[in-house]
């Protein structure tokens, strides 16, 4: 039997005998050298289970080095994940995720149906009715990551830090209220979807909505609980095979860590804030997988399933289509603003607690058209971006849109909010009575 190869770097890079940081999809040496950056193939592998004793060895503590030992992290693997880009009409009891296993989920069952293939150039489109127009969001090219390479100029004021965390305390505490918020969409969990480890995060965000001084000691003990049941699930610690994680349940687990995060480093516990920050840089290496196996998916899943081949009624087909290509857009955008709140939410505490240095974790496209996001429905969405310009750009590019004379009431809430820090409060604050006064950005208190 041939010896299984352990090589993780491009090919260009082992060549050149040059240290590869293996991003998707290509590595920054490749870029830079301008050469074709091809990595060796993803071998799959079945998921074993998690000891049951697993828990019971983590105990009350976070014990990190214990719980999530850093060589079973950089491990875990990513699997092709075709829903991202040829999302299925109703979710199935397929596309749960579970809460403790996180069993993994094959992607290949799903390809017979789909025969386009999108390519890395983006050469190659089904040719499906009234598509057009309506992909923006699928080029493989929107999946590299941007970095700033000079530091900003000055230190934002502790008022645009105070301003940004109410704005995301108020996110999880409308998620709570209303089931989504500016970075979990509507239509992206749904009663029968929602893996368990969002709904513990829900239930995370409901308690800390009860915390007083006298009860704070139970609210950080079931907070610690609904964290290490997190972390416990997706250790890869005394498992002979590695688990191999759909893009979809990358996601989850982000998004899970992140609204723990979000409750913990900003909450007035003194303990709580000191056993989240070692999870700082879990959360960030989950964000930086999840980024990872979208951008695999980009490259190598079929745009979406050539119903022209199963059905001879042009607006059958036409509906599916779109209704396909809007769920694709709610999980794209989902890994875009989970990526970069990561990123910037991390980045805001660490500034605050320590000196401010610039480590630009990397920029992505997200798509600022707030009608987009906000739709209610596949036909809603397609009208509103066949309408108008997306506005699907980095979000260091921001300040485009004021040179262009774009309305701050057009752009997402997301992204006046990420404004703010970028650009400071007042500076937005000038640009939202300018051009109409119809939406704020002072978030005040959180309730």
């Amino acid at each position: 039997m041939a010896r299984r190869s352990k090589q993780k770097s491009c090919f260009a890079c082992v060549e050149a005998k040059r240290r590869c940081d293996q991003s998707l999809p290509a590595c920054s040496r490749c870029l830079d050298k301008e050469v074709v950056c091809k990595y060796p193939t993803v071998r799959r592998s079945r998921q074993a289970p998690i000891s049951s004793h697993v828990n019971s060895r983590l105990g009350s503590g976070w014990d990190i080095e214990a719980s999530w030992p850093g060589s079973g992290i950089d491990n875990i693997g990513v699997v092709l994940d075709e829903a991202l880009f040829a999302p299925v009409s109703a979710p199935g009891p397929a596309a749960n995720i579970a809460a403790t296993t996180m069993t993994t989920t094959s992607s290949s069952s799903t390809s017979s149906a789909a025969i386009s293939q999108i390519t890395s150039d983006g050469a190659s489109r089904p040719d499906v009715p009234n598509a057009e127009g309506l992909n923006w969001f699928l080029q493989s090219t929107s999946w590299t990551i941007d970095y700033q390479r000079e530091a900003p100029v000055s230190i934002p004021p502790a008022a645009v830090f105070t301003n940004f965390i109410r704005g995301l305390q108020s996110w999880l505490v409308r998620f709570l209220h209303k089931g989504c918020n500016p970075f979990i969409h509507r239509h992206l969990y749904s009663e029968t979807t929602m893996p368990q480890c969002i709904q513990d995060a829900y239930a995370a965000i409901a308690i800390a909505q009860t915390i007083t001084p006298d009860n704070e000691h139970v609210v950080d003990a079931v907070s610690s609980n609904y964290i290490m049941t997190l972390l416990a699930a997706n250790s890869a610690d005394e498992a002979p095979f590695l688990p191999i994680l759909s893009t979809r349940q990358h996601l989850a687990r982000t998004q899970a860590l992140l609204i723990h995060l979000l409750l913990c480093l900003f909450s007035p516990s003194i303990p709580r804030r000191s056993k989240a920050e070692n999870l700082i840089d879990t959360l960030r290496l989950w964000a930086r997988q999840l980024w990872e196996s979208a951008a695999l998916d980009a490259t190598t899943s079929p745009v979406f399933p050539n119903f022209l081949s199963t059905t001879s009624c042009t607006q059958t087909v036409e509906t599916d289509v779109v209704t396909s290509l809007y769920q694709a857009f709610i999980l794209s955008e989902s890994i875009r603003r989970t990526f970069l709140l990561t990123s910037m939410a991390t980045g805001v505490y660490t500034s605050l607690k320590e000196t401010w240095t610039h480590d630009c974790a990397g920029d992505v496209c997200i798509t600022l058209r707030g009608e987009l996001w906000e739709a209610s429905s596949p036909a809603r969405w397609e009208a509103a971006a066949r309408r108008e310009d997306p506005l699907f750009l980095h979000s260091l590019k921001g300040q485009s849109l004021v040179a262009r004379g774009i309305r701050a009431a057009e752009v997402d809430e997301f992204a006046r909010l990420m404004f703010t820090l970028l650009w400071g409060l007042e500076k937005v604050d000038q640009w939202v009575v300018s051009t109409g006064d119809c939406v704020s950005v002072d978030y005040g208190t959180c309730i």
